[in-house]
This record gives C-alpha cells, structure tokens and sequence, in this order.
C-alpha cells in the first residue's frame, strides 16, 4: 500500500474520507511508509497506523479538503482518537 500511495502522489493522490464532527471529510495522503501491524484492512491500528491485506500502512503526512498540508501528529490532534475505526 506504501508504494500505492507513492505512485499517486502527488497527483491525481491518494485519499480516504473519515467522519469527523459528523460530516465525512476527503484527506488526500501525501506521504505514508510501511509499518508492522494486522487487522482487518482498513482498521486504524494507532496513530496514523491503517491495517491493509498484508501489513500496515503509517500516514506520515496528510491534508484535509480545503486545508493545508500537515504531520499526522498535528491532523490527530484536530481529529481526535481514532484507533479502532473501521473505515
């Protein structure tokens, strides 16, 4: 998925929609690298950690529609906790 996520960017990108303050928002992912994890795909493991068919994926930085580029650290911070969502 990190090499997926590499070749789509930085155009046309890759992207997810997450729902936050009950509205679904498009995050386009800028930068991402592989990580260790299983789940069912989809599933936020940690952090910006997401479960894929074989292994995870770690978002590193990400921008929500109609805002700027930022860390996952700082996107956590305005999106709150997010470890067990299925999306």
């Amino acid at each position: 998925m990190h090499n997926h996520i590499r070749g789509l960017s930085p155009f046309p990108g890759a992207w997810f929609e997450v729902e936050l303050g009950g509205k679904p928002v498009r995050v386009k992912v800028l930068r991402s690298s592989s990580a260790e994890g299983f789940s069912a795909p989809g599933t936020v493991l940690g952090d910006l950690t997401i479960a894929c068919g074989s292994g995870a994926v770690r978002l590193v930085q990400v921008q929500r529609e109609g805002k700027s580029a930022m860390d996952a650290a700082t996107f956590l911070r305005g999106a709150g906790t997010m470890p067990g969502i299925v999306q």
